[in-house]
């Protein structure tokens, strides 16, 4: 994606950001978006393992999709 003039060295990471970042590409956005997906996909206890957040942190962003997991937990429980 970002040639580096000797392809032995890659380009630094910094030097990525500051080119995403002419281009208005920014990472928060994207992280973002991905986070709400996922949290719209799984539990929060899963969110937080995948994500490497606290549990709380992953709790708030199930919040925000406003996504209900009851009807997961109970299907859960009558499977054991």
């Amino acid at each position: 994606m970002f040639a580096g003039l000797n392809p032995a060295r890659p380009i630094q990471s910094q030097y990525i950001y500051l080119k995403l970042r002419r281009l208005g590409l920014g990472g928060l956005a994207g992280r973002n978006t991905a986070r709400l997906a996922l949290a719209a996909d799984v539990p929060a206890s899963m969110l937080a393992a995948l994500a490497g957040t606290s549990i709380d942190n992953a709790t708030d962003w199930t919040n925000f999709v406003k996504r209900d997991w009851t009807g997961y937990i109970s299907s859960r429980s009558s499977d054991s």
